[in-house]
């Protein structure tokens, strides 16, 4: 497997675009409204307070993922 390195910072962008995606998949009108904001907040600030292990630990599931995606490949 090609070596891939999941940094911190793009582990988070990851996470917190999905929750992005599913508040904008959920939308009830055309515009954010304060309650969307206040949900997309909550999950910025979930996503900023993964501590070390967790983002380790998120970044070992992708990897191991990844490699049995791979292996299936073969």
């Amino acid at each position: 497997m090609v070596e891939v390195n999941f940094s911190n910072e793009l582990i988070k962008e990851f996470i917190y675009s999905m929750y992005r995606k599913e508040v904008l998949l959920n939308l009830k009108g055309v515009v954010l409204t304060e309650e969307d904001r206040k949900t997309l907040h909550d999950k910025r600030d979930f996503v900023n307070g993964l501590s070390e292990t967790e983002l380790a630990d998120i970044r070992s599931w992708i990897l191991n993922k990844l490699k049995l995606l791979e292996s299936q490949q073969k």
